[in-house]
């Protein structure tokens, strides 16, 4: 080995090349070689080298005349050795984002394995199945598969599927309003939209926008895929338009089954109509066969299973209570009253709907209850049941609020003398409720005493809870008895406009308040992990 000023090269064990700025041969007569080498920080140093160890120096040279393809093709396949090996694959490299181990299995394990996917995305609640959904869309686009792609959501989780589109996934997720299909935006350049399954349902212009034929996606997701049923006919519609139309369909939802095997059976007929053939009405007792769906296209995991990349379970166990309470006289005597109103004034074909829900209201709250019999007095007979019903629940997604809609509006054998009866009842209702104050509710003392107080969540603690009940009345009088006892608390319903609903679970989950109490709007899709403590 032969060196000359000006080479770099690099020594056996050393990191980094160096410049040879001069070489003489050894004096001692064994045909070594004395090099004087500058190192990258300019300091300057001699090295003794015996014959077999300068053979062994590696020479840095300017051009080894390799074909320009194979050296490229040998720097592409080394990149994608380092980015395979990586937990955070190419569509991570810029963004903060650092899927669970159980995330990356099911896009990269599950998923992406499938160009041409159909899946059902069926994890527990709160497992991050939107980021699931987003990376899969992320990824797919990268390789090619995806270019246009759809994501169908619950209206109220329009704005967090964006914001996580925005802090995770690169942005770029649109929303698809009135507006937007009346215009004809969605022919744009904008390959990535949102919309919610409401407006679909109910906006014909929006419907024949999103039309696969007429928009061209090359992939839908479709979020909390439940409420496609053939009983809610309309979004059941929108489901079998988009799923047979587009090549690549991801349905999510925490509650594939829900105890109805008929249910389930349709959902996976909207996965893949080919391999799941759409079924009639199964009976729920006695289901002729249970389904069960491959890994090809279903995947349902729970969180007591789920661990890190360390092999550390993620969530703590969890630890679920029955705390059984009857009314107390108060109650039960409001509950009678109730009760008895509607067998007195209800036509004989509509009391068995009134007693259940003035009977399920007055168990819930009689805030709640009293609420009922005021629209109850007001509304008698001036919207027909059935109209009202619609009015209340365009979708078909909310039986409560229709229930109560057709209730309030039912015509009345006396209309004069069953107003009277309620605002009697309602005076000293009010009255009660007024002076009450919380203490002789029967379910407010043993939730605080036995539900929070044991598990850390008192007044100014600092510590959260969710507090879920069936009624946005029985959410606003637990409200008012949080704050009277010294607590932070908001409410979180359908009432509320969705702007106030993204600012309240924010606030939320920064601990601005301590007491987050939701009717079933807060039951899908939202983050509420920052509390240790539920109440039903």
């Amino acid at each position: 080995m032969t060196f000359e000023a000006g080479q770099r090269i690099r020594l056996r064990g050393e990191p980094e090349f160096v410049t040879v700025s001069g070489a003489v041969l050894l004096p001692d007569g064994t045909g070594g070689t004395r090099l004087f080498v500058t190192d990258p920080d300019g300091g300057l140093r001699q090295i003794d080298l015996a014959p077999a160890e300068a053979a062994q120096v590696e020479v840095l040279v300017p051009d080894a005349g390799a074909a320009p393809v194979a050296a490229l093709a040998g720097m592409w396949a080394a990149w994608m050795r380092h980015t395979c090996g990586s937990p955070y694959p190419s569509a991570l490299a810029s963004s903060p984002l650092r899927p669970y181990a159980h995330q990356s299995e099911a896009v990269y394990g599950n998923m992406l394995r499938q160009p041409m996917l159909r899946f059902l995305l069926a994890d527990e609640p709160g497992t991050g199945k939107t980021i699931m959904g987003g990376l899969w869309l992320r990824e797919a686009q990268r390789l090619g598969h995806v270019r246009r792609a759809l994501v169908v959501c619950p209206a109220h989780l329009v704005s967090k599927w964006q914001l996580d589109f925005e802090r995770f996934l690169g942005g770029g997720l649109r929303r698809i309003t009135a507006a937007t299909a009346r215009e004809g935006a969605l022919s744009g350049p904008n390959e990535l939209w949102v919309v919610s399954m409401e407006l679909a349902a109910v906006n014909p212009a929006v419907y024949e926008a999103i039309h696969p034929d007429a928009a061209g996606w090359d992939a839908v997701i479709i979020d909390e895929a439940h409420r496609l049923t053939p009983t809610a006919q309309t979004l059941w519609r929108v489901g079998q338009m988009l799923c047979r139309g587009a090549p690549r369909a991801v349905l999510m939802t925490a509650t594939p089954h829900r105890g109805n095997e008929w249910l389930f059976r349709s959902l996976m007929h909207l996965v893949d109509p080919e391999v799941f053939p759409v079924v009639d009405d199964v009976n729920d007792e006695q289901p002729t066969s249970k389904l069960t769906p491959g890994a090809m296209h279903f995947l349902r995991r729970m969180k007591e299973e789920l661990v890190g990349f360390d092999g550390e379970r993620l969530f703590l166990a969890r630890r679920a209570d029955n705390v059984r309470v009857p009314l107390n006289a108060a109650e039960r005597a409001y509950y009678d009253e109730a009760l008895s109103l509607v067998s007195r004034y209800f036509p004989p074909a509509a009391q068995s709907l009134a007693r259940m829900v003035y009977g399920k209201r007055a168990a819930s709250s009689l805030y709640s209850l009293a609420e009922t019999l005021r629209r109850r007095m007001d509304r008698i007979g001036i919207q027909s049941p059935a109209d009202a019903a619609r009015e209340a629940d365009p979708n078909g997604e909310d039986d409560e609020a229709a229930s109560e809609a057709r209730v309030v509006n039912e015509d009345s054998i006396d209309t004069r003398a069953e107003r009277r009866e309620i605002a009697q009842v309602l005076q000293r209702l009010d009255t009660d409720l007024a002076q009450l104050d919380g203490v002789r509710a029967s379910k407010w003392p043993r939730m605080v005493e036995e539900c929070l107080v044991p598990n850390g969540i008192t007044a100014g603690s600092g510590e959260l809870a969710v507090v879920f009940t069936e009624y946005a009345d029985t959410a606003d009088w637990l409200r008012d008895r949080f704050v009277s006892a010294g607590f932070t608390a908001r409410t979180y319903s359908g009432r509320d406009s969705h702007a106030i609903r993204d600012e309240t679970r924010a606030q939320f989950a920064s601990g601005k308040f301590e007491v987050l109490i939701s009717t079933d709007a807060g039951n899908e899709g939202i983050d509420l992990q920052s509390a240790h403590v539920l109440v039903n």
